[in-house]
């Protein structure tokens, strides 16, 4: 009797441990062609300098993708996205390695195709937050280097992750991520601004310096439900003058996953 009952604790513990999901349920997309899915983005950007009115900007839109098909080296896409103020676009376009290289398809012609450094977007980026752990439990961490620079990092940065909660029944996680990196980042990092102070207007040359980012991000089934990142940089700021002033740059990224279409 007692080992019929060792037998069945056995095998009913088994059953429960098969259930429970893996960090590739929890983060690598499981695409099925036909599939629609839709985001809304935004990112503000601030400059503050002693002596100076603060400068503000913001840019924001929607993005609208269909899956087209599947192979195990890429994931197809139909996508149409705007920038709001600006033309917005339709493409052909695939994510590669797992999420980690963005190829425009060109029909006809080569591909091109580079690293995808987008501080978010539709999928995990395994570039941005490491190789998904075998299992995904609440509490636990892992670190990533970022040796070339991101869409809102610069480079040599290293990273933590945190898994803040976790939901089995919906293969939902939420984790954590806050780094440092030093220098420029990769893309939308402009040179040089201008500041007001007394109704005067000044150019400046920005020397970027460090950065630090922390943000919650959520994913279901390795897509993107919510998203959203702040990052603060120290500057330098140089005029023609000679006249040198520090300043504080700071970004806000939001995304989030919205009802298809938003076009």
């Amino acid at each position: 009797m007692k080992s019929y009952l060792l037998i069945v604790a056995m095998l009913y513990a088994g059953a429960v441990s098969a259930e429970v999901p893996t960090g590739d349920d929890y983060l690598v997309p499981r695409f099925r062609a036909g599939q629609t899915f839709s985001n809304v983005f935004s990112i503000l950007r601030s400059m503050k300098a002693d002596g100076y009115d603060e400068h503000v900007s913001r840019n924001g839109g929607s993005a609208d993708d269909t899956v087209l098909s599947i192979r195990p080296s890429a994931w197809r896409f139909s996508s149409t996205w705007r920038y709001d103020g600006q033309a917005g676009g339709h493409d052909e376009e695939e994510l590669r390695d797992g999420g980690r290289t963005y190829c425009s398809v060109n029909v006809g012609a080569q591909d091109k195709c580079s690293p995808y450094l987008e501080a978010s977007g539709l999928t995990y980026n395994p570039t941005l937050w490491g190789v998904p752990p075998k299992q995904v439990i609440q509490g636990m961490k892992w670190n990533v280097d970022l040796k070339q620079a991101w869409e809102l990092g610069g480079k040599n940065g290293t990273q933590m992750v945190t898994v803040i909660r976790v939901d089995p029944l919906t293969d939902t996680v939420t984790l954590m991520r806050e780094g440092t990196s030093e220098g420029g980042f990769s893309e939308s990092d402009a040179n040089t601004i201008q500041l007001s102070h007394a109704d005067q207007t000044e150019k400046f040359d920005i020397v970027p310096g460090a950065s630090h980012w922390k943000g919650y991000t959520t994913f279901v089934k390795g897509i993107v439900f919510s998203d959203e990142l702040l990052v603060t940089r120290s500057d330098v700021l140089h005029a023609k003058n000679g006249k040198t002033v520090n300043a504080i740059e700071r970004r806000i990224m939001l995304l989030n996953s919205s009802p298809f279409p938003t076009l």
